[in-house]
């Protein structure tokens, strides 16, 4: 019997934070290479279950109305909530369970460091980078850039895209400096592609997006075996082939759904490589927590 992943991205269950026009007041130009970062809206009250990054996190808020508590490897603990504290988590970071009480109007910013934006900010240094979990972090300066780069972001760009990569230049700057921990070392006795294998598979599959992809034609664009490629593949990326793939169509549908709202969801599904409006939607429910026609129309309810 296969077995199925039942767990979702983390913090996809939460809304953005959506203006008068119904789309999110925080939403970067579609041209924008630096990093993903959102303003959600926090229920004030819920719980949630299984959960993983993929990718390193940094969460922030300037309040602190509430509780929360998370259950890690059988071990449930009570996170604190201070005012601009800090959440980071690594690439690797996994949680069971998570519920939390607050009041109305809280809110978070979330960060995103995908591989490529770290790559393209800090070079080669990127294809090692990670953060070490730690929770309710309190780095003055840390928050005040990254609510900095947000209200840059969500103005538009006022001072001009160069300000803004400016500021996140900064922020991996001082992430790297502060809160770097080195992936190297057990990534080289695991076994990892090099910069440019990473960056050829990275740009065949969104490439081939829309079309089926096999582990043997990955494989053979870096010239292994489709057996060795599996290894290799989800010690550099933390995740199987599969899942990367799931979650490259999931992205570029979200994006389209937003982007194109003229657009049938059904002609978006086999355009990202689904191969139907329903396989989307069961999809994209289970890692965003809210169907694809909730997800274009800013509507909370899945």
């Amino acid at each position: 019997m296969a077995v199925v992943d039942r767990r979702i991205i983390l913090g996809s269950y939460r809304q953005p934070v959506l203006g008068e026009d119904g789309l999110p007041v925080l939403r970067a130009p579609a041209d924008w290479k630096g990093p993903l970062i959102e303003r959600l809206a926090i229920p004030t009250h819920g719980e949630c279950g299984p959960q993983f990054t993929g990718m390193p996190v940094v969460c922030t808020s300037r309040i602190a109305p509430g509780r929360r508590w998370y259950k890690c490897c059988s071990r449930v603990e009570e996170v604190p909530v201070p005012p601009s504290g800090i959440d980071m988590l690594s690439a690797s970071y996994e949680r069971d369970y998570e519920r939390w009480e607050c009041e109305p109007g809280y809110e978070t910013l979330c960060m995103r460091l995908h591989a490529s934006t770290l790559e393209r900010f800090l070079h080669d240094e990127g294809f090692q980078f990670d953060l070490g979990t730690r929770y309710a972090h309190k780095d003055d300066m840390l928050s005040h850039l990254l609510f900095g780069l947000a209200g840059e972001i969500q103005q538009g760009m006022p001072n001009g895209v160069l300000y803004a990569e400016g500021l996140s230049l900064t922020i991996f700057g001082w992430l790297r400096q502060h809160y770097s921990i080195r992936a190297s070392s057990s990534c080289q006795r695991k076994g990892c592609f090099n910069p440019a294998q990473r960056e050829r598979i990275r740009e065949f599959i969104d490439a081939q997006i829309g079309n089926p992809l096999s582990l043997d034609g990955m494989a053979a664009e870096v010239g292994m075996s489709a057996f060795h490629f599996l290894r290799v593949f989800r010690a550099s990326f933390g995740v199987t082939p599969h899942q990367y793939v799931l979650q490259a169509r999931i992205a570029r549908a979200a994006r389209a759904l937003r982007e194109q709202p003229e657009r049938n969801i059904s002609d978006i599904a086999f355009a990202v490589g689904f191969s139907s409006q329903a396989h989307l939607t069961l999809a994209f429910k289970r890692q965003m927590g809210i169907t694809p026609a909730s997800w274009r129309t800013g509507d909370a309810r899945a």
